[in-house]
């Protein structure tokens, strides 16, 4: 793995660690401003810390509310594409507490280098069975 490649890997783990940890101030930090999601129920632009928290807020109350434990970081690929935007896809698979599986999720990312390191400009939400080979 090259260097920009091993940059944006340990922002995925250090991502799913605290989205594990349903540390929600450190999730909104992941973010670039602008950013955008694409989920089953739409498409999002966020301009501001406050909508990206107003986005997964409700989320993390929900997850809380089903005993969440963790989430595991599984399948991953990652492209560089100049020195500072690469793309990302990976799957998520989230526990209870009890490490019964709740669910598994699949999300592509483009990220941007910024001079605070690596953001997530742009997040789509896709099968789990769909993870993007990049090469």
């Amino acid at each position: 793995m090259t260097e920009p490649e091993q940059e944006v890997d340990q922002l995925f783990d250090d991502y799913f660690r605290d989205f594990g940890n349903l540390d929600l101030e450190a999730i909104v930090g992941y973010f670039h401003l602008p950013c955008m999601f694409t989920t089953q129920v739409g498409v999002f632009v966020f301009t501001t810390t406050a909508e990206v928290d107003a986005f997964w807020r409700p989320r993390f109350d929900d997850l809380k509310s089903q005993d969440f434990g963790h989430t595991e970081r599984g399948e991953a690929s990652i492209k560089v594409l100049t020195d500072d935007t690469a793309i990302a896809s990976s799957l998520a698979t989230r526990f209870n507490k009890e490490g019964k599986q709740m669910e598994r999720r699949g999300a592509a990312f483009t990220v941007r280098k910024t001079d605070d390191g690596w953001k997530i400009v742009a997040l789509i939400h896709h099968s789990p069975d769909n993870i993007i080979k990049l090469g």
